[in-house]
């Protein structure tokens, strides 16, 4: 087993000194406070020059990015109170609707501000151990039994907006962001980060990425030019303006309610009562003396044993078996135009994993819970911060998902109801609608909108994020051998992503997400795995 040896630990701050501000994330910021951390390592060669200081180089320009994402230094913190009397000064400032119990908000610039978490390792892996350089040729199905990534994302927890967090013993708080420079043993490196779910989306963090590589070529190229100009959106309440109704108000508009009762989500409610949950929740203490009305439905949890083990894998598609998968769904059919080659690859996946679970003989319902970005449909644009995503319920029987009769009949049916569904939602008014809702409910946190086990998958997708579309400047070629997701090992966790070039070094920019082709990073059942892995069909 691989071993990790942390080298320093130190927090950095932006560059300049920013003003004292107390911003009120969005609606569906606040939805995303309990959810695991974004996160993601890159796994890089080392420049081929002469000795360089990575650690230096990273440090300095990391405090300079910062200047341009401060939220990011500072504290995440929560409404507590459904007193108006018992808010803190700087939340009397939000808008009505963002000074409800269990809206979250960044406050930075101050004396207490946590900082980024700084960590500087070095590992006894090697990159090829990590990413073997013949993986997407050689290795299409990937077992990472063997293969940690733990020990490469710093082990520091993040600020937990909604519980007060205990500072250590030299008074510092905990961060809402934490990196890591690991040296592994064969000279190369990886460079993580983890964020608060509520800061940054993968397409933030990703932002983040770019800019901090621009940072890090303007002072590589002796900062003989001006400083860039790095222009990241971080305005939450530009989200909050897309709801429908009026929010502020002291009732939710039922006919606004009625329209979101019929759109594809899930409402599985926290505290509603299951004797198998694993993980009880507490109702908060500010409505334990109140009538507790459900808000939504039991979860199913006799759906989901927690203590199966659960394997992973990674299953690399190439560019041809996609377009191949892609052509048998559409057929030049013009009523399959709209079907693109991520609602393709997600059809064959979800119907591989069905076959896998066994249920090609089901007749129940079936979900796979898309993560879904609402950046287009709300016009935010590519650079807004934050986390604008919900998660959609694609519903469907095991008979329909995976019955052995006409496949390619049935790879389009499923298809095809991807995209009427993810269409049905991704628009203006059922997003006004869902948001409208999200601004009444006790609290933001309260509801889930996804599951996992045997009936369930949850996919996130970073189609199109530009992974490898980061340059420091430290060669003159691209020196990122592979990405990869920093995700807990759950029954039903998928992360669908662009796969690397295929030769390190060479161009980026692919003219389309699909061109290297696709890497999926599949968690299921140990034993249902076994099975996906020896499907003849899991491989076109």
């Amino acid at each position: 087993m691989d071993s990790i040896e942390i080298l320093q630990s130190e927090r950095l701050f932006p560059s300049t000194k920013q003003p004292q501000r107390a911003v009120a994330l969005s609606l569906l910021d606040a939805t995303a406070a309990q959810f695991s951390p974004t996160g993601a390592i890159w796994l890089c060669e080392r420049p081929k020059d002469a000795p360089f200081d990575l650690a230096h180089h990273f440090r300095r320009s990391l405090q300079v990015v910062l200047d341009a994402y401060p939220q990011w230094t500072g504290l995440v913190k929560s409404i507590s109170t459904v007193d108006s009397s018992q808010l803190k000064s700087e939340e009397n400032e939000f808008a009505p609707h963002a000074r409800r119990f269990g809206r979250v908000y960044a406050h930075y610039g101050t004396s207490q501000d946590a900082g980024v978490e700084f960590v500087m390792a070095k590992s006894t892996a090697t990159l090829e151990t990590l990413s073997p350089s013949s993986q997407t040729r050689d290795q299409p199905l990937l077992d990472h039994k063997n293969i940690s990534f733990g020990g490469l994302v710093s082990s520091t927890l993040l600020a937990d907006p909604l519980r007060q967090s205990a500072a250590d013993q030299d008074g510092i708080l905990p961060p809402a962001m934490a990196m890591q420079l690991t040296e592994l043993a064969c000279g190369n490196f990886a460079l993580s980060a983890k964020l608060a779910h509520s800061l940054g989306d993968i397409q933030s963090l990703v932002s983040f990425m770019k800019d901090w590589s621009t940072i890090s070529r303007w002072f590589l190229s002796g900062s003989k030019l001006p400083e860039p100009v790095l222009n990241p959106i971080f305005e939450p309440e530009l989200l909050d303006s897309k709801a429908s109704g009026d929010i502020n108000g002291n009732q939710a508009d039922p006919a606004i309610l009625e329209r979101v009762a019929g759109l594809p989500l899930h409402r599985y409610d926290w505290w509603a009562t299951h004797p198998q949950c694993p993980w009880p929740q507490e109702i908060p203490a500010a409505f334990r003396d109140q009538e507790i009305v459900p808000a939504g439905t039991v979860m199913p949890w006799s759906d989901w044993d927690v203590n199966a083990p659960v394997s992973r894998y990674s299953v690399h598609l190439t560019r041809d078996q996609v377009e191949t998968i892609w052509e048998n769904v559409t057929d030049g059919d013009a009523k399959n135009a709209r079907i693109s080659r991520h609602d393709a690859i997600l059809a064959h996946i979800w119907s591989c994993i069905a076959r896998a679970r066994n249920q090609q003989e089901d007749t129940g319902p079936l979900h796979c819970n898309l993560v879904c970005g609402t950046r287009p449909a709300l016009q935010l644009g590519n650079r807004f911060i934050g986390s604008p995503s919900l998660m959609i319920n694609l519903e469907m029987t095991g008979i329909e998902l995976a019955s052995p009769k006409a496949q390619d009949d049935r790879l389009r049916n499923i298809a095809q109801r991807i995209r009427e569904t993810v269409n049905q939602m991704n628009n203006p008014a059922a997003l006004g609608a869902h948001l409208h809702s999200i601004a009444f409910e006790k609290t933001p946190q309260r509801l889930w909108q996804a599951f996992l086990g045997q009936r369930h998958l949850l996919l996130t997708t970073w189609a199109r994020a530009g992974l490898y579309n980061i340059d420091f400047g430290l060669s003159e070629l691209l020196i990122i051998r592979y990405v990869s997701a920093v995700v807990p090992d759950l029954d039903g966790l998928l992360v669908i992503k662009e796969a690397p070039p295929s030769v390190v070094g060479s161009a980026t920019g692919a003219s389309n997400w699909t061109e290297n082709g696709v890497d999926i990073s599949i968690r299921i059942r140990a034993e249902d795995m076994e099975r996906l892995i020896r499907d003849p069909l899991l491989l076109p």
